[in-house]
């Protein structure tokens, strides 16, 4: 399952993956759970550039201090609660999937021994082995009958699960064998690997959990079988890791990972400048680059599968010509340029360049044409179409309203009027959003590597029954969309989506802006960390990372 975010794109508010304040939102995903984020960035102001002093140093292999913007809720992934990003960062190196999401947005066997097979189209069925000696932190071996009783929690409706989606298609789950898996489909369902990796996607030990409350058992310490083990969390100050030394693989160099909670931004990079910490994640915000820019430390970043957009709610602005002039006449690279100094570019489509074969730049026709918005501005108003436009996002996202006063100025010469109206981001998404209560609106979506976009733009999945608060009503991309869902040949699954990529392009219920960048910053003694912008998160290798 997912972020608060999903799909092949599921929805964001936040200033990053997820790590301030959620709103839950059904829909597809990985493993079928799209998340709602709210809130924004922190920081802001602050000094910047780089200190003296020959910069931090981290340690021996005994300890990695992180600072951490957010303390999660809980630490059971599958629940309730536990849809934060925090909860996923501060629980990967304990439980394990199946498969792992690589920074590439490929899946990779992780638990599993290779890659899931198809044994059968009709019906679906998917077989996969755990990988031979696999145990748990406490040294029983890992089975097949805990990848049962944890699909046997998901599907328990006395357990708060934040989404079955994917899994409410499975007709049996069977174990042959005490390594081997199959899952027998009731339908085709064609992003069938995203409920076997990423988030809410773990196998969690019944001998430690059957007999106990799955809402409450697992949120404030948990058992895995990852390369460390859950040893104390102190609510408001850190949350401790140590090494598991019963780990099936190869055993971590690092002995203790303890995480503490930073909220500022500004204080989260000074602590790293200082040495306080030895590695950060801070949220994005304008100037980070620079900010990060410190004496002895590392400094990488990486488009990330967060994709900011303008959306129009086609029910209150319904003149095509117009939404075509607002989207010839934003220079979006100028926006960017504005918001993050050039560090992406301007995103193309509804899914990201890495989810390939499924993307297809089908927006790059709406690249800054004065001469073609004025001539659509001037079909718009001869028409009829109401000139006067609100946009309206999260308040207090001085990345988003900074885009939204850049985009107002360029629209203005175009006799194009508008007016911000924004709204906290509880109110946005809890309301507006769901209810069509906005004209233009500023939100994300969060990419996965096997996409359906369907509960997002198909013309069925209007609130209530889906997330599209675009009110988009296409009958052909409608019918895509769900034949692509139950396309399992990648081939043919790809055409289909690539259409509908087309199509919406020609329609313009959207306006895709840019991917967020991801960034991490860390001592230059520090070894092993390597951007994942996808929701496996930065610290998706840290069993690797070591000090020289």
């Amino acid at each position: 399952m997912g972020r608060r975010e999903g799909n092949g794109n599921a929805p964001y508010g936040g200033g990053r993956i997820s790590r301030r304040d959620f709103l839950k939102a059904g829909g597809a995903g990985l493993a079928g759970v799209s998340l709602l984020g709210v809130a924004g960035c922190g920081g802001g102001g602050g000094n910047q550039g780089s200190q003296g002093g020959g910069g931090p140093k981290g340690g021996n292999n005994k300890q990695l201090l992180i600072g951490y913007d957010q303390e999660p809720s809980i630490l059971n992934n599958y629940i309730t609660g536990g849809d934060l990003q925090a909860t996923q960062d501060t629980t990967v190196g304990i439980v394990q999937s199946p498969l792992q999401i690589m920074p590439d947005l490929s899946f990779q066997p992780w638990l599993a021994d290779g890659m899931p097979k198809i044994m059968k189209k009709n019906p679906l069925t998917i077989e996969y082995k755990f990988k031979d000696g696999i145990t748990w932190s406490d040294g029983k071996p890992l089975t097949s009958e805990d990848a049962r009783w944890t699909f046997e929690q998901i599907m328990d409706k006395k357990n708060n699960i934040i989404s079955r989606v994917g899994w409410d298609q499975v007709s049996k789950f069977e174990t042959p064998d005490k390594r081997t898996v199959r899952i027998i489909f009731k339908t085709p369902y064609a992003p069938w690997r995203t409920m076997l990796g990423g988030n809410a996607t773990q196998i969690l030990p019944k001998h430690i959990y059957q007999n106990k409350n799955f809402n409450k058992a697992l949120n404030n310490s948990i058992v895995g079988s990852g390369p460390y083990k859950f040893q104390e969390w102190k609510k408001g100050e850190y949350l401790k890791w140590v090494r598991n030394d019963n780990y099936w693989g190869s055993k971590p160099a690092i002995d203790e990972i303890t995480f503490r909670w930073i909220p500022d931004t500004n204080t989260l990079i000074n602590s790293l400048r200082s040495g306080e910490v030895q590695f950060i994640n801070p949220p994005v915000d304008i100037g980070i680059k620079q900010k990060l820019n410190i004496s002895g430390t590392k400094m990488q970043s990486k488009a990330g599968v967060i994709w900011e957009h303008i959306a129009f709610n086609v029910d209150k602005v319904p003149n095509l010509d117009l939404r075509k002039a607002i989207a010839y006449g934003i220079n979006r690279e100028q926006v960017i340029n504005k918001l993050l100094k050039g560090a992406v570019n301007p995103l193309q489509s509804i899914l990201v360049p890495d989810q390939k074969p499924y993307y297809t730049p089908a927006w790059e026709m709406y690249t800054h044409d004065p001469t073609k918005a004025k001539k659509f501005a001037q079909q718009a108003k001869s028409t009829g179409a109401n000139m006067n436009i609100t946009f309206s996002t999260t308040a207090d996202n001085t990345l988003r309203e900074t885009l939204q006063q850049v985009v107002q100025q360029q629209l203005k010469d175009l006799g194009i009027n508008v007016s911000i109206k924004n709204t906290a981001a509880e109110t946005f998404f809890g309301q507006w959003t769901p209810k069509g209560t906005f004209e233009m609106g500023e939100w994300a979506w969060l990419s996965t590597p096997d996409p359906t976009v369907t509960t997002l733009f198909a013309g069925d999945q209007v609130p209530p029954k889906g997330q599209n608060y675009y009110r988009y009503r296409n009958k052909q991309v409608t019918k895509w969309l769900h034949q692509a869902d139950r396309t399992i040949e990648t081939g043919p699954r790809a055409n289909l989506t690539r259409q509908a990529q087309d199509q919406m392009a020609k329609d313009l219920p959207l306006i895709p802006m840019y991917q967020r960048p991801v960034y991490i910053a860390y001592v230059d003694n520090l070894k092993g960390p390597e951007v994942n912008p996808t929701l496996a998160g930065v610290f998706w290798n840290i069993g690797e990372w070591r000090f020289s």
